[in-house]
């Protein structure tokens, strides 16, 4: 499947923006890896690909438990049905899981239904014990601190573990806010977070400030930002060492039209020449709410 907007497009950079230039703060300056640096993926396979390499990087320099972030709307646009979310995505997951460890050794794909929601566990089982891997799909707030779960993860000892797309999950939550979505009051939250801290792979389009807004990571390379600008091509706003959060977003898109004298009725002309809403804005807030 390919991406609304990902073909067809050529790829502009940002003219030189202080603030923007601010945020990057040498990033990474002098110490890029020399490594073919992956592009934005223009199909779910692509995409799946990309995820199970910079996981096993990222793996092979000692991060057992990671997290990764998928972008769905390819297999479905919807919003609220999250059983239809599951049915239609899960075939991105497996894809994702059977990648890992380049495909090799592998023995089988289990896949169970661990919640009464659709937190989905993937087991990776290899030839080599070693090469197991557990994927954890669409993880809930409750099922990743419950201590099934907690002895689930420490009986994996080195082997891969990874929770993939918890900002999907029916009781959602994000790695970056630090369990701060967690409500218990207890700070298991926080310990799952700081277990699963690693953001190996994100791809994920919201709509932001009136434009819509492409994040894109692959381990080890820095964050990417990109806004799909006026004539529909993709502008890269920059890269950043951390994800950047909404506020700092916002501030980067607005340097951004006053650099090249962007007028609000331009941005609205655009919007309303979009074909759809291709995600709901109320994620734009929720999608960075960064601690």
């Amino acid at each position: 499947m390919a991406f609304v907007g990902a073909q067809g497009h050529s790829w502009h950079r940002l003219p030189s923006l202080p603030s923007v230039r601010h945020g990057l703060a040498g990033a990474h300056a002098g110490t890029q890896p020399k490594l073919p640096r992956p592009e934005l993926p223009n199909s779910t396979e692509a995409m799946c690909r990309q995820a199970a390499a910079a996981v096993m990087r990222a793996y092979t320099d000692g991060y057992t438990r990671q997290a990764v972030r998928l972008r769905l709307d390819a297999a479905y646009s919807g919003q609220e049905d999250l059983g239809a979310l599951l049915k239609a995505s899960l075939p991105l997951a497996k894809s994702f899981a059977t990648k890992l460890w380049n495909g090799e050794s592998l023995k089988a794909l289990k896949t169970s239904l661990v919640d009464d929601d659709v937190t989905t566990l993937l087991y990776r089982e290899a030839d080599n014990a070693l090469m197991d891997a557990a994927v954890l799909y669409l993880p809930s707030r409750e099922v990743v601190t419950s201590s099934k779960f907690a002895n689930f993860f420490q009986s994996m000892g080195d082997r891969l573990v990874i929770v993939t797309n918890p900002e999907n999950a029916a009781a959602n939550w994000r790695v970056e806010n630090m369990g701060a979505d967690f409500y218990d009051g207890s700070d298991a939250g926080l310990e799952i977070c700081k277990i699963f801290s690693q953001q190996s792979y994100y791809y994920q389009l919201v709509p932001i400030n009136g434009w819509q807004v492409t994040f894109f990571r692959a381990y080890p390379f820095p964050w990417e930002l990109w806004i799909e600008d006026l004539n529909y091509n993709l502008v890269k706003l920059g890269e950043f060492e951390q994800k950047p959060s909404y506020e700092q977003i916002v501030a980067w898109t607005e340097a951004y039209e006053e650099s090249i004298g962007i007028r609000a009725f331009q941005k609205v002309g655009k919007l309303l020449q979009d074909n759809q809403q291709r995600i709901d804005p109320d994620e734009a807030s929720l999608a960075l709410s960064a601690s």
